[in-house]
């Protein structure tokens, strides 16, 4: 079975009662992400993004056993959020990641057709890729303006 197969059935099986801002299986958004990347392990990254966050029993050592590389888990943490990291922050750490900068444009992107789609608000996704595209140029955080959210999603069970 090739990675990316098992990538892409893991994710299903994580997010299977899941669904996305427009009311879509979940799985549509990690497949959407998927296509926007270039190169194989992005595609198996994107899969996988938000597997450890939002789905129930999956931690990094979890995937490590699964038969991932270091550099495919490491990615996948770098887009798995932590307790009271502010977005810009976590923003950073995607954005330090190779592998996972261009899954997390993707993401963003496709969290923004979503948000449009279901009528919802669409700053956070903006802001967020103002703020990738300002980490790509190398601009001061002390010029983004603003705080970032804090988020609770990643548990001390699912770290590494």
């Amino acid at each position: 079975m090739s990675m990316l197969y098992r990538a892409a059935r893991i994710a299903e099986e994580a997010h299977r009662s899941q669904t996305d801002k427009t009311g879509r299986p979940y799985i549509e958004h990690c497949r959407r992400v998927a296509d926007q990347v270039e190169t194989l392990d992005q595609k198996i990254v994107a899969y996988l993004h938000d597997v450890v966050e939002k789905g129930e029993g999956w931690t990094f050592g979890r995937l490590r056993t699964a038969g991932f590389g270091p550099p495919v888990v490491a990615a996948v943490d770098a887009l798995t959020r932590r307790l009271d990291e502010t977005e810009y922050g976590f923003l950073c750490r995607a954005a330090s990641n190779r592998l996972a900068l261009p899954v997390k444009r993707a993401d963003l992107n496709d969290n923004l057709w979503q948000a449009r789609e279901a009528g919802v608000s669409t700053a956070k996704y903006e802001s967020g890729l103002r703020a990738l595209n300002r980490l790509r140029t190398g601009e001061s955080p002390s010029r983004r303006g603003g705080t970032g959210a804090t988020a609770a999603r990643h548990s001390a069970s699912r770290s590494l």
